[in-house]
């Protein structure tokens, strides 16, 4: 798996070859980076667990068309990282850091198990 890139932006190493996907991947780095940049913004937190959660259900949902048979272990994934979210009280570094990885090594090691089959 990759680094964090920096600057935290999505590149097509991200590209899970469905546009509806990236289009919410690339919007999820956006708004941690705009967490990061400026982390008492209560909004900003808002606005990034509202789009995890209909980003979750976007692949769950194509899960579910498809029949992809890592659909049940990959939801237990998501289920785990919005709890964890969820219980986030302060963003810290490492809040940050914490979102930043999750995701690179989200998509570039579970969602890429979905690449061509949605």
């Amino acid at each position: 798996m990759s680094a964090v890139p920096s600057p935290f932006v999505w590149d097509q190493t991200f590209c899970v070859a469905n546009d509806e996907i990236n289009g919410q991947h690339k919007r999820l780095f956006e708004l941690i980076d705009a967490l990061d940049k400026n982390r008492t913004c209560a909004q900003t937190l808002k606005d990034l667990l509202d789009l995890v959660t209909v980003h979750f259900k976007t692949e769950e949902d194509k899960f579910a068309q498809v029949g992809w048979e890592n659909a049940k272990a990959h939801k237990e994934v998501h289920d785990k990282f919005v709890q964890d979210a969820l219980a986030v009280k302060v963003v810290d570094d490492a809040v940050i850091t914490f979102l930043k990885e999750w995701l690179v090594h989200h998509i570039q090691g579970e969602d890429m198990k979905y690449k061509g089959k949605l």
